[in-house]
């Protein structure tokens, strides 16, 4: 099992080194061929009522939520210390919204043609919706491992599955490439482990 600095250095790393293979045309053909598919789904109600849904992870207003329903749920049903639980989740949401935005500062990649049209001109790279998503619902599941509420076998999967709906709904709306997606996962990922790792060092000097 690697440690949580070897998850979070490549993540880091990952979100990187994505970042320059999508100036290299071949990756930015396979991005244009994917979104050309997602196109012709947007045009189907269903799907783009399913992917309007699957988005909300993602929403400013929704990932900070699942933090807090998270905490309440493991400090209400296992008497947790208060500091360390709290201090993690406030770290996974706040932190990945500074990592995405600050990956955008440098990076400007130009959205999709669709977002554009819709007036979206901030920075496509990586996705703020896809990296706050998986970011709180990382740390979640860890502490919710941690105190031993839950199986892995359930909290696992339905914390990747969040995650990778919130990504492909990304894709499906428009809003996003999908390599801003998968560019969204890594740094989600990086930020839950630093978040999973003050909540440790939190734990051990409490």
């Amino acid at each position: 099992m690697p440690s949580l600095a070897t998850i979070a250095a490549t993540g880091f790393a990952c979100t990187i080194g994505l970042a320059l293979a999508t100036r290299h045309p071949a990756v930015q053909s396979l991005d244009d061929a994917i979104e050309l598919r997602a196109g012709r789904a947007r045009a189907l109600q269903h799907v783009l009522r399913a992917a309007h849904i699957g988005t909300l992870p993602g929403e400013p207003y929704m990932h900070p939520t699942i933090g807090a329903a998270s905490a309440a749920f493991i400090l209400l049903t296992r008497r947790a210390p208060l500091l360390p639980v709290l201090a993690a989740l406030a770290a996974a949401s706040i932190g990945a919204i500074l990592a995405h935005h600050a990956v955008k500062l440098v990076y400007r990649r130009p959205r999709p043609s669709v977002a554009l049209a819709r007036g979206k001109t901030e920075p496509a790279y990586p996705s703020g919706h896809t990296t706050d998503a998986t970011a709180v619902l990382a740390t979640s599941a860890f502490l919710i491992l941690q105190q031993g509420l839950a199986p892995a076998a359930l909290v696992v999967p339905i914390a990747v599955a969040l995650a990778f709906v919130t990504g492909a709904s990304r894709v499906l709306l428009g809003w996003h490439w999908p390599t801003d997606v998968v560019g969204g996962w890594c740094t989600g990922a990086a930020v839950a482990a630093c978040a999973a790792g003050l909540y440790e060092t939190l734990m051990r000097v409490s």
